[in-house]
C-alpha cells in the first residue's frame, strides 16, 4: 500500500483484511462482506475507475475513512472479467463460516485468484480461441516453454536449444498467443527477451514468478505427480521443459487453490511432426488475422471457418498453425473430407446437430472446478442430446479418420440422465436462491417445498387426524407468538385429551395444548424455506461433482466432435468453391494447376480471379525468379502457393484444378516490411533479420517466399544481396529449398543461364498506347521492363510528374534500354522543359477533358463542327 496505515488502530475486521491482503499484493482483493464483495484503499481507487462504480468510504478506526467500493456477490464474475480485461488480477476472498453462527470475526480466506490466463468465466473468453497461459524457464542448457489452457485442459511443452532462442520463442508464442506469461528470474531479467515478447504480443500480461518454482528437482516432482514418470511423458531429455511446466503447475495450484485435476496429459511439440511456421509467415500469409487491421475477417482462418461449434473453431486454428508432415495422417484427413463432400445430406444433418452443441469442453472443466451453475449443466445436457444422432450418422462411414471419430465419440447418456432428472432447466443464475432441483427428483426436498407452500394445510391435516384419533370433534388449530401453533380443546372434552398433549395455556372455557408432531412440523414449516435452499444446493453440488467425474469422457467426445466439425467445414468450403483433393507425397514436387488465392478470390467483387500454374521441385525448378510491375499480382501469386501447400498439409482441399504437393517441412516468407520503431530497427534491418533467419533454417524440403529482397538499400548493395540470396537458396549443397523470388532487379534474370534449377517467370502485361493493364497471368520469361512510371500513372500521380519521369527514364537509358552509368555516375539529365500537350494527359487540360466527354455517336455533323470551333477558341484562350 502506498498510503501509510497504522494497523494497530484499525478495527478487527480491517486487521483481518490486511492479513489477507498482505498475501496478495499483486492482486485486487475482493473481500466478502455479506451480500457484497468490497475493495478498500488503493484497490478501491483502481476498481472504481475500471468498473465505473461509486467510490465511497468506511470507518475503519483511522482518522480518515478508508476508500471503499463494492459489487454484488451474485454479479461478481462480470466485474472480475472487466478487471482482468484491464490487465489486473483479482483475489476472491470468501466467508468460510456462517455469520449467524460465527463467534467474533467471520473467518475469511481467498478461494481463488483470477488472472488473464486462468479466468474461466465464459462471458470473458473468446469462444473460438484457446485462453493460454505460458511459462518460460531459461537455463544454461536452453529454454523451456509450457502452454496450458485451464478451460479446456490442453497442455503443450517444447524445448529450445542453442544460443539464439528469441526467434524460436517468439514463433511459438505467435502460434498460441497466450493471455499471460510467467517467467523465472533469469528470463525476466533478459530485457531484450521481455521487450521482444511485449512487442510481438497484444493484451498479454508478463510477470516474474518465484524462481524456486522452476528449480528442476522440485518441478520434476510436480510433473511426475501430475502426469506420471518423465519417460512416460517423453520429458526425460527435456529439463528446461520440465522446469517450465513444473513452475506453471505450482502457479495454477496457487491461483485455483486446488489440485489441477483436469490436466492429465502433456504433449511435446516436436519439429518433425508439424510444418514449422515462424511468426513472419503467420503474419505475412495472414493465416489468423489480417496485416492491416489485425482482424480475423480477411484471414485464411476466416475464409475456411464454417464450423458450427466452439471446439471445432479452436481445432481449425490449431490445424492451420501446425499442418502435418506425416503423409498417412494427411491422407486420412483428406479421405474424411472427400467422404463428407460426397455425402451432402449426411453432412448437412450432422451440421444441424453440431449447431445445437455448446462448448462442452469448457463446460465440463467449469464443473470440475466447481464453477458451473445450473445454466451450465443445462447447456451441457442439451448438447449431450445431440450426440446419439451424430453417432448414428457416423455409424456407417468408410474413411479411417471418421471411423476413429465414431469410435471415440461417447454418447454420455448416463450424464444426460443425471442432469435431466435432477436439474431444473428454469433455475435462477445464483445457487443460493433455491429452485435448482426439479420436482420429483428428491422426496425430502419435495416434502419441504410442500411445507413451504402448504404449511397451514399440513398442520390442519394433523388436527384432522387428531380429531379422528381422540374423538374430540371441536378440536381446532391456533397460533400465538408465545408458543407458536397449538390445538384448543373445550372443557367438555378435557377427559378425552390424550397423554401426549402438552398443556400450554388455560382459558376460561378451554385448554390449549401442543403435541410433539405439531411442534416438529411447526419447526419444519418455519425453517422450510432456509432448509430447502440448503438441501437443493447440496444436491446440486453432488450432481455437479458427478458430472465432473466424466471429465475425460467428455473431453474425448469433445475432441471427436471438434474433428468432425472441421472435416465438415472443409467439405462445405470445398463444395462451394470447387476445391480439389490434393495429392500429397514424400517427393519434392509442388505442381499446381490453375491455383487460386483462397482469400483474395472471395474478396474479389468482380468474381473474376485469374488462376495460375506452378512448378517447383528440388531439381530443375528449385528457384522461380518472378519479375513484373508492382500491383500486377506477384505477391498474391506467391502467397497463394504457400497457402495452398499449408491447406493441403492441414488436411483441406485446395483452390486449384489439380495439385501435387511434396511434403514441406517449413514455410518461410519475406513479404513486405515496415520500420520496427519500438526496437529502433529500420525497414532494411527488419528485412535482413528475416532473411538471416531463413538462410539459417531453410532445408531442401522447405518452401521460401521472398519478395523484393534488398530494396531497402542502395541499388548496387540491394542487387548484390538479392543475387547472393538466390545463389544460396538454389545451391543444393547449401540449401536447395523450393523458392519463389519476386524482384525488380531485372539483372537477376541472367541467373537462369548461369545456375541449374533457376527459372524466370513474369506477370503478363498488355500495353496499349501510353496505358497498361495487368493480365494477372504468370508466364515463362523475364519482364522486359518494370513499368514503374505506368504504375505511377495508374495510381493517380499528376500527369506532369509522370511525363517528366518518362523524360528522365528515357535520358537514363541507351538505345538498348540499359541504364547509362559511367564510374558510378548517372549521365546528365535534360533540363526541365514545358511538356507538349499530350492527349493522354487528360486530367491536366480542360479542353481535353471536354473533348473526351463528347458522345460522337449522338452528335450531328453540324453539332460536331460547332463544338470543334468552340474548343479551338477555348484552347487559344488557355
Amino acid at each position: 500500500m502506498e498510503q501509510k496505515i497504522d494497523r494497530e488502530k484499525v478495527t478487527p475486521m480491517m486487521k483481518q483484511y490486511f492479513e489477507v491482503k498482505d498475501k496478495y499484493q499483486d492482486s485486487i482483493l475482493l473481500y466478502r462482506l455479506g451480500d457484497f464483495y468490497e475493495m478498500f484503499f488503493d484497490d478501491a481507487i483502481i476498481a472504481s475507475k475500471v468498473l465505473d462504480i461509486a467510490l465511497t468510504g468506511r470507518n475503519c478506526g483511522l482518522e480518515e475513512r478508508a476508500p471503499m467500493c463494492g459489487v454484488p456477490y451474485h454479479a461478481v464474475d462480470g466485474y472480475v472479467a472487466r478487471l482482468i480485461a484491464a490487465g489486473y488480477s483479482a483475489a476472491i476472498c470468501e466467508q468460510e463460516e456462517d455469520p449467524k453462527t460465527a463467534k467474533g470475526i467471520v473467518k475469511r480466506d481467498v478461494t481463488r485468484v483470477v488472472t488473464p490466463g486462468t479466468i474461466m468465466d465464459a462471458a470473458a473468453l473468446e469462444a473460438d480461441k484457446n485462453n493460454y497461459i505460458c511459462s518460460i524457464a531459461v537455463a544454461d542448457n536452453g529454454l523451456g516453454l509450457a502452454f496450458v489452457d485451464i478451460t479446456t485442459g490442453d497442455c503443450f511443452v517444447c524445448e529450445i536449444q542453442g544460443e539464439s532462442v528469441n526467434i524460436p520463442l517468439l514463433n511459438e508464442i505467435s502460434k498460441y498467443m497466450p493471455r499471460e506469461i510467467i517467467m523465472n528470474l533469469r528470463a525476466f531479467e533478459d530485457e531484450k527477451l521481455v521487450g521482444d515478447i511485449k512487442d510481438k504480443t497484444s493484451r498479454t500480461t508478463v510477470r516474474n514468478y518465484f524462481d524456486w518454482a522452476f528449480e528442476y528437482n522440485s518441478a520434476k516432482e510436480r510433473v511426475e505427480l501430475q502426469f506420471g514418470s518423465l519417460s512416460e511423458t517423453e520429458l526425460d531429455d527435456k529439463p528446461c521443459s520440465v522446469s517450465a511446466i513444473g513452475g506453471l503447475l505450482l502457479y495454477l495450484e496457487e491461483t485455483q487453490k486446488t489440485k489441477i485435476i483436469n490436466l492429465k496429459k502433456v504433449e511435446v511439440n516436436r519439429d518433425e511432426n508439424n510444418v514449422q511456421l515462424d511468426m513472419y509467415s503467420l503474419r505475412n500469409l495472414e493465416i489468423l488475422e489480417t496485416l492491416r487491421d489485425r482482424n480475423t475477417k480477411g484471414s485464411l482462418l476466416h475464409s475456411l471457418n464454417k464450423t458450427k461449434t466452439s471446439m471445432g473453431s479452436r481445432l481449425l486454428r490449431k490445424w492451420l498453425t501446425a499442418p502435418l508432415m506425416n503423409c498417412g495422417r494427411i491422407c486420412n484427413r483428406h479421405g474424411a473430407v472427400e467422404e463428407m463432400l460426397n455425402a451432402p445430406l449426411i453432412r448437412e444433418e450432422i451440421c444441424q446437430y453440431l449447431g445445437n452443441i455448446s462448448d462442452i469442453e469448457r463446460l465440463i472443466n467449469r464443473a470440475v472446478y466447481r464453477q458451473a451453475d445450473c445454466r451450465d449443466l443445462t447447456s451441457l445436457k442439451l448438447s449431450l442430446m445431440q450426440l446419439p444422432p451424430i453417432s448414428n450418422c457416423l455409424a456407417n462411414v468408410n474413411s479411417r479418420y471418421l471411423k476413429q471419430c465414431y469410435n471415440t465419440l461417447d454418447t454420455l447418456e448416463d450424464i444426460y440422465e443425471v442432469i435431466e432428472t435432477t436439474i431444473n432447466p428454469e433455475a435462477p443464475t445464483t445457487l443460493r436462491n433455491g429452485n435448482l432441483i426439479k420436482d420429483g427428483a428428491n422426496a425430502e426436498i419435495d416434502r419441504l417445498r410442500n411445507l413451504q407452500t402448504n404449511g397451514q394445510s399440513v398442520l390442519k391435516e394433523i388436527v384432522e387426524r387428531e380429531k379422528e384419533k381422540t374423538g374430540i370433534k371441536n378440536l381446532k388449530l391456533g397460533y400465538n407468538r408465545v408458543f407458536g401453533y397449538y390445538v384448543e380443546v373445550t372443557k367438555m372434552y378435557s377427559e378425552s385429551v390424550p397423554e401426549y398433549f402438552i398443556r400450554k395455556q388455560t382459558l376460561a372455557n378451554a385448554e390449549r395444548y401442543i403435541t410433539p408432531e405439531l411442534k416438529e412440523i411447526e419447526e419444519e414449516v418455519l425453517a422450510a424455506s432456509e432448509k430447502v435452499v440448503d438441501m437443493e444446493y447440496e444436491l446440486f453440488c453432488q450432481v455437479r461433482d458427478r458430472v465432473g467425474q466424466a471429465l475425460h469422457r467428455v473431453k474425448k467426445t469433445a475432441e471427436a466432435i471438434a474433428a468432425v466439425d472441421v472435416i465438415c467445414s472443409f467439405a462445405a468450403v470445398a463444395e462451394k468453391r470447387k476445391y480439389v483433393k490434393p495429392e500429397v507425397n514424400m517427393g519434392n514436387k509442388i505442381i499446381i494447376k490453375d491455383g487460386r488465392h483462397p482469400v483474395v478470390e472471395q474478396l474479389d467483387k468482380n468474381g473474376i480471379f485469374i488462376p495460375n500454374d506452378t512448378v517447383l521441385d528440388g531439381d530443375e525448378n528449385r528457384v522461380s525468379i518472378i519479375t513484373g510491375p508492382n500491383m500486377a499480382g506477384k505477391s498474391t501469386y506467391m502467397r497463394q502457393i504457400a497457402l495452398i501447400v499449408l491447406m493441403a498439409q492441414a488436411g483441406s482441399f485446395v483452390p486449384a484444378s489439380s495439385a501435387e504437393i511434396g511434403i514441406v517441412d517449413k514455410i518461410f516468407t519475406r513479404v513486405g516490411a515496415s520500420d520496427d520503431l519500438s526496437s529502433g530497427q529500420s525497414t532494411f534491418m527488419v528485412e535482413m533479420n528475416e532473411v538471416a533467419y531463413i538462410l539459417d533454417n531453410a532445408t531442401d524440403r522447405s518452401l521460401a517466399i521472398l519478395d523484393e529482397i534488398g530494396r531497402g538499400t542502395s541499388t548496387f548493395d540491394g542487387l548484390g544481396i538479392a543475387w547472393a540470396v538466390v545463389e544460396y537458396m538454389a545451391d543444393k549443397k547449401k540449401c536447395g529449398a523450393r523458392t519463389m523470388f519476386a524482384t525488380h532487379y531485372h539483372e537477376l534474370t541472367q541467373l537462369e543461364d548461369k545456375m541449374d534449377g533457376v527459372k524466370n517467370y513474369c506477370v503478363a502485361v498488355k500495353k496499349r498506347g501510353g496505358s497498361i493493364s495487368f493480365l494477372r497471368k504468370i508466364i515463362r520469361g523475364g519482364a522486359d521492363q518494370s513499368y514503374g512510371v505506368d504504375v505511377a500513372a495508374l495510381a493517380g500521380v499528376k500527369k506532369s510528374v509522370v511525363n517528366r519521369a518518362r523524360e528522365i527514364v528515357a535520358a537514363l537509358e541507351d538505345e538498348n534500354g540499359q541504364v547509362q552509368m559511367n564510374g558510378g555516375k548517372v549521365r546528365k539529365l535534360p533540363e526541365s522543359i514545358e511538356p507538349q500537350m499530350d492527349f493522354l494527359a487528360v486530367a491536366e487540360n480542360p479542353v481535353i477533358d471536354e473533348l473526351m466527354e463528347l458522345d460522337l455517336n449522338t452528335m450531328t455533323p453540324v453539332e460536331a463542327l460547332t463544338k470543334l470551333y468552340a474548343l479551338q477558341a477555348k484552347a487559344k484562350n488557355n
